[in-house]
């Protein structure tokens, strides 16, 4: 499910990490913020073919631009599963939990992040937050006890029921 609104904040003009990118991973680091294919959570799966299909490049074009943002640490990326999650992505104000929906809806979809290490990433960055802190945090009564944050081993993909890539 893509987002409607996806806020740019004009402080990614002074990131010198932003700025240490060429213009291929400058645009491509803009498509992981706000394309098409990004959530509330910050972290969506982008198949090679919809990078290329989407900016009209070609596949070494794509590479490249990818492993310059990788290194310029902007998003974190598991080619086994094709997901990128873009780092810090909870610290910007639009991106941010606004209430317990909110915080519970952007959960759903990081239950769902395929790549082990990436939703470990997501989910200490999401747990920072105010209202995931406020949504689920342990001590408080009546809160589900499966939640993020829990056994690692229950939080893997295949404990979740999703197997491995056929």
């Amino acid at each position: 499910m893509s987002r409607d609104f996806a806020p740019v904040a004009p402080a990614v003009w002074g990131s010198r990490s932003f700025l240490s990118l060429d213009s291929d991973g400058r645009q491509l680091m803009l498509f992981f913020i706000c394309g098409p294919h990004q959530n509330s959570a910050g972290c969506c799966r982008i198949r090679e073919g919809y990078v290329l299909a989407d900016l009209i490049w070609e596949p070494a074009q794509y590479r490249r631009a990818l492993a310059n943002v990788v290194a310029a640490d902007l998003v974190a990326h598991d080619p086994a599963t094709e997901e990128t999650y873009v780092k810090k992505w909870f610290q910007h104000k639009g991106n941010i939990p606004t209430n317990k929906d909110h915080a519970k809806g952007t959960m759903k979809i990081i239950e769902h992040i395929d790549s082990d290490e990436i939703r470990e990433i997501v989910e200490a960055d999401f747990m920072a937050t105010e209202w995931a802190k406020r949504t689920f945090d342990p001590d408080q009564p009546d809160q589900p006890t499966n939640v993020i944050g829990g056994d690692r081993l229950a939080n893997t993909r295949l404990m979740r029921g999703g197997g491995g890539r056929l």
